[in-house]
Formats: C-alpha cells, structure tokens, sequence
C-alpha cells in the first residue's frame, strides 16, 4: 500500500535548482512550500520557477506562507551570551554587540513589557528576563546560554502581542501568490477565525476565490478560538516552534492532538510542523526522538507533515525527504484505524458510507471532486484501501495532493456527464488502477458542493 500521509518540502537555497527538486519528488515530496518570510519576489519567481520545471505531472500544490505580524531584531553582529549576564534590548535598528546592546526597533514592545517577563529570541532559543523597562531600553538577565543574531523573532512568552493579521508584506505576498497561481496560502500568527475571514476576502478580492487559506495555529489566542478557527480555514496547520512560546514544552504532544482532533473533527486537513527532522540540517540520519516524533504525528492522524530547515537549508534535503517517508510508511503499517468521526451533513454520511462499503468489500474508492469536497470527506473517513480521485480542474488536482491517502487524477469530464460513473470507470481501467475482478466504489456529487452518489462496480473486463 502506498503511502497517505502527505510530505510538504519547504524550497529554499538547499534545494530550489530543478534537478535537487526532481530528485525530492522522486523521493516522495507532495507538495512545495515558499516562505514569504524571507527572500523577496525575485527570489520567490525563480523558485516557482523551478518547482514547476520539477513538477513533471502538475500534481503539486504550491502554499505560499505569509510571515505574518511577527517581531523581528534589527542588525546586530553576532553575539553570544552566557547564563547570567546582562544585556540591553534597546529601540533602534542596528545594534552593539560590544556593548551587549540588541536592537528591536517596534514601539509596541516597550509600552507592552513589564518587569518579570520573560523574553524569547528565536522561539526560545535564547531566554532572557526583564529587570527594568524604560522607553525605549529593557535590561535583562540571560536565562540560557546561547547565540543571538540580527533579523531573528521576538516574543514575549505566554502573551500576544496586539498586532495585525495581515502586514503590508504579507499583502504583497498575496498579490504574489495570485499572479502566480499558488494553490493555498498559509496565514501566520492567526488569533481567530475572523483572521481568516480577512484573508479570504482579500484572495476573493484579488479574483483568487478558489485558493485555499491555511490557518497557523501558532499563538495562545488560536488555541482558545481552536473551534472558529477551523471553522473557517480549509486546512489547520500545527506550528509547534511558536506554540512553545505561549505553552510549556511538555504540553507540546497534548496540544497537538488536541488541535488535531479538531481539525478532524471537521474535515479539515491538518498538518504538522516544526523540527521534525532538525538535526538532519547538519547530519544524514535522524535521532531515534525523531523518529518517534514523525510517529507520533502519523498516529495522531496528521495529513501531512512539514519540512522546513530540513530542506530550505540543510545539508542533507534529499535524504530528509527519503527518510520521512520511511518513517510514516512504517508507522501507517503500524496504526490503528483511527477513531471513527462523526458525520455532521448528509454529505458527509454519503462520504462515511462510501468508505464504510470499500472497506467491507475490499474494494478501491473511485470519486470525482470538481472543487475538491468529496475528496476532503472520504479522506475524512480514512479509507483501508485506495483512493483515487478525478477533476477537470488542474488547480483542484493539486490541492487534492494534499489530503491523506488522496491519488488525484485529472481528468477531461464533468460533473454534468450524464455518463459519469461510466466514464470514471473507464478511466480508471485504461489507467491500471483497475483490473479484472477488482470491486470498486464510485462516488461523486450530484449538486455543487455535495457527495450524494454511490454505485459499487466489480470490473469483469481487462483494461
């Protein structure tokens, strides 16, 4: 059995030539990941660039991720510091490393800290605590021995900061990610489900109303809000780096299940990000925590999982991909069907039913999703055996990549066709995803938007 769970590949300078990326679908990537946060439109052409070049089949969703209302350090040279020490957080944009002085040039900061706080630089890989606070200077105590660098994140732990959903950045970006297509767009830093809205009436505004937004639960505010935020996202991704700022690490593995049931819960995707494989940015295998991580995450019943260092700039991309994929075949052949999920709509039970009868039969789900709904409540249900689904739509095809166990197909017939499941079959035939005696289940919507069709087929022809 193939793979389901999903792999997202971020591109970055490690891997954005064509031949690094053909060689990274070869080894299982299913999608491709652009970060708005760093590079500028230059840079992010020349990588669409040359996913598509790399994309031979046009199967592959690009997601461009936003940055997002996220507080970064001006310039500073490198400095290292030492548990104990004092350093100054002061409000300009370059800083003083002689004179342990860290630029931070955001107002907002210094009217929101207060002595005691304690401060994260770079999801908390330096940790430093609040002595005084002035206007436009905070001293601090290092809490943690560390490397602090210029153009790095700043947060305050356990607090939000009262910022924007959509910066004027990322609103370039999003121009972007319309005039070049891009299959969804992953919003940072949401706070509830009205921060998704916003976004969506901007992509519908710019005539993109078939790209899908995905929410990142990142903040102390999206997992208070967990329920409007799925609600209103069409897929849930879990930032476990930013997470750690707002929650104790050991509530880590907790939080992510529970945003996982979530999402779920109610059909939405949900994938899973952050240090998966972090020491393969330098090494070219995994530790064995990592690897019991990837595990987890597959057990958890995540659609897919992210890669980010790992790929963007580590030394090692391509064995990245080869050995996340190892890892969740072994731990799907392991798994448990998960617990079975409630159908809210009409359409949802046809989904659940059609799932239900392939499994009692043995038989291969065969669907057709023309803006890929179907698709999304059949792999709701996690079907044993395959799943293959068929739209006219190529930017549907793409995003249908993205759902666990989804094999999409494009296909040169519509939802309309009085023949349909006739010519889904046919289809599926001539391409070998069936044989002689294979049953297989059809399923398809008869409205927009619904899943309310079922035939079951046992093929008594060869292709």
């Amino acid at each position: 059995m193939a793979r389901r769970t999903k792999i997202i590949v971020t591109v970055g300078p490690s891997c954005w030539s064509a031949d690094v990326l053909r060689r990274l679908v070869r080894e299982g990537a299913d999608a491709f990941r652009v970060n708005f946060a760093h590079g500028d439109e230059g840079a992010w052409r020349r990588m669409v660039e040359a996913v598509r070049e790399a994309d031979e089949e046009g199967v592959r969703p690009l997601i461009g991720d936003l940055q997002g209302p996220v507080v970064r350090l001006g310039e500073v040279e490198e400095m290292e510091v030492r548990k104990g020490e004092r350093v100054y957080i002061v409000m300009r944009e370059r800083g003083d490393a002689e004179a342990r002085e860290i630029p931070l040039p955001e107002a907002l900061v210094f009217r929101q800290v207060r002595e005691g706080d304690v401060l994260l630089i770079e999801s908390g890989r330096v940790a430093l605590r609040v002595e005084e606070v002035s206007s436009d200077s905070i001293s601090c105590t290092v809490l943690v021995d560390g490397v602090i660098r210029g153009g790095k994140t700043f947060a305050i732990k356990g607090r939000d900061l009262p910022l924007p959903a959509l910066t004027p950045r990322d609103i370039r970006a999003v121009r972007f990610a319309v005039k070049e297509d891009f299959d969804y767009v992953s919003l940072s830093f949401v706070k509830t489900g009205e921060d998704v809205e916003r976004l969506k009436h901007l992509l519908a505004d710019l005539g993109a109303e078939q790209a899908r937004v995905i929410a990142k639960v990142e903040t102390r505010s999206a997992v208070e809000n967990i329920e409007s935020v799925v609600e209103a996202s069409d897929a849930v991704l879990v930032a476990r780096g930013d997470l750690a700022i707002y929650f104790d690490l050991e509530a880590m593995p907790v939080l992510q299940r529970r945003i996982a049931s979530a999402a779920r819960a109610r059909g939405r995707p949900v994938i899973i990000a952050t240090q998966l494989l972090d020491s393969m940015v330098s090494n070219p295998v995994p530790t064995r925590s990592e690897v019991i991580d990837v595990y987890t995450a597959v057990r958890d019943g995540a659609d897919a999982l992210l890669l980010a260092n790992e790929t963007a700039v580590g030394r090692y991309p391509v064995e990245s991909v080869a050995w996340l994929s190892r890892i969740i075949e072994r731990a799907e052949a392991d798994a448990p069907k998960p617990p079975e999920l409630e159908a809210r709509t009409l359409y949802e039970a046809v989904a659940k039913a059609a799932v239900a009868i392939a499994d009692l039969l043995g038989a291969k789900v065969i669907a057709y999703s023309s803006k890929g709904s179907t698709a999304r409540r059949l792999a709701m249900y996690r079907p044993r055996s395959e799943l293959h689904v068929f739209s006219s739509s190529r930017k549907v095809v793409r995003q249908m990549n993205l759902l666990w166990g989804v094999t999409p197909h494009a296909c040169d017939f519509e939802k309309g066709d009085p023949e349909l499941f006739g010519r889904m079959l046919a289809a599926a035939r001539e391409m070998g995803l069936l044989s002689y005696g294979d049953i297989a289940v059809l399923t398809a919507g008869a409205r927009e938007g619904a899943t309310d069709m079922i035939r079951v087929e046992r093929v008594l022809v060869g292709p």
